[in-house]
């Protein structure tokens, strides 16, 4: 029984990227501290100071989620009618949209690969089976795969933009990991028996390797080359840690330091360190709180919420501050402060960002503000 409890636990804490039956997702990534803080203006010259999003109405209609980034100034959004989605692509700037493509069941979460070539869409339609989509700019398909599953993790390669890893779960939490490439059209199944994977370059994957039989605070992180097939240490006592294209980030508790992290950012194949700085930290009963964050590699710049204090996340009554940090410079800078820590999702140039469990609102990076997209 706590061997099953912890489990349950770990696929809370690291459910990034995560597709699930449960259409609820948890990221998993770090913040700031407060030294060298700026206040910068933000580059405008993908876009005019003249536009602005305009809302979304679906006032009438269902609405599901605002899936993923089409491009730089569109996104995909879903609506679901008689037990069946309906995938859109509206212009934040036009207000135009149009019909992207339909699905025979529910859809559960999209991503986008790196280059945003592809999309890989989860639907489900029963509580043991799933179905991964693989389609391109046009809506055309590409790749179908059906699994028995309960839950599915998946994962994108960043360096290579046609292949995902998969883990799915059965009802008690036993999984499979896979390999898909789409162009190929091709499932390899993997026995990786950590099922929470990111990738650290082409054949080679990272996992933190927990002791499913302790409930532990940090856990070392591992990689594993994909085609040789060996297992290497790459740190040990790690609270988290994330995996963008050419960039590791680290969470490792500061010993002696009451609830302070420190977060290493490292280039993943060199393993060279680029930045360090401490972090406050908050408890969630037998785990430590990450809040969201994303990388936006055009610029060089990882964002992420952070508290203004330590101590429990139950009791933790403050808001959270937006930071980015910037990886040319090593200079944090504050985007928005005493607002909520929720799920982001920028746009492939960094200017834009979703923000919200169902994607529902833009910060838009020029003005450092929020702005509702769906009007419900």
């Amino acid at each position: 029984m706590v061997r099953k409890s912890i489990f349950f636990f770990m696929f809370l804490v690291l459910l990034v990227g995560c597709n699930s039956h449960q259409p609820f997702e948890i990221t998993d990534a770090p913040r700031s501290s407060n030294k060298n803080v700026a206040k910068g203006p933000v580059p405008t010259k993908f876009f005019g100071e003249n536009q602005h999003v305009q809302p979304l109405d679906i006032r009438g209609q269902d609405f599901n989620i605002v899936g993923e980034w089409y491009d730089d100034e569109s996104i995909l959004y879903v609506v679901d009618e008689g037990g069946v989605s309906k995938i859109y692509r509206y212009h934040l700037f036009t207000g135009e949209k149009e019909l992207f493509m339909n699905t025979s069941a529910p859809v559960l979460t999209m991503k986008a690969n790196e280059d945003h070539s592809m999309f890989l869409i989860h639907t489900s339609d029963s509580q043991n089976l799933a179905k991964l989509t693989a389609v391109d700019k046009e809506g055309n398909i590409q790749f179908e795969w059906e699994v028995n599953s309960f839950d599915l993790f998946y994962s994108w390669n960043p360096y290579n933009t046609n292949q995902v890893f998969v883990t799915s779960f059965l009802e008690d939490w036993s999984f499979q990991t896979h390999l898909l490439d789409i162009s190929a059209e091709k499932t390899t199944k993997f026995e990786v028996f950590q099922p929470f994977i990111q990738w650290l370059d082409t054949n080679t994957i990272s996992y933190l390797k927990w002791d499913q039989n302790e409930l532990d605070y940090f856990a070392p992180l591992y990689s594993y080359h994909l085609d040789t097939k060996t297992e290497g240490l790459l740190f040990e006592n790690i609270i988290s840690f994330a995996a963008y294209k050419n960039l590791l980030v680290t969470y490792e508790l500061i010993q002696g330091e009451d609830a302070l992290a420190k977060v290493g950012f490292y280039h993943p194949e060199r393993n060279k360190k680029l930045y360090e700085y401490k972090m406050p930290l908050l408890s969630d009963y037998s785990k430590w709180y990450i809040p969201s964050a994303d990388y936006v590699s055009q610029q060089r710049k990882f964002y992420s919420f952070k508290p203004y204090s330590t101590g429990a996340f139950d009791t933790y009554g403050e808001k959270f501050e937006l930071v980015s940090y910037d990886l040319s410079t090593g200079k944090e800078e504050i985007i928005l402060e005493k607002v909520d820590d929720q799920p982001l999702n920028f746009s492939p140039n960094g200017f834009l960002c979703l923000y919200g469990f169902q994607f529902e609102k833009v910060i838009d990076m020029r003005t450092k503000s929020i702005t509702e997209l769906v009007i419900f």
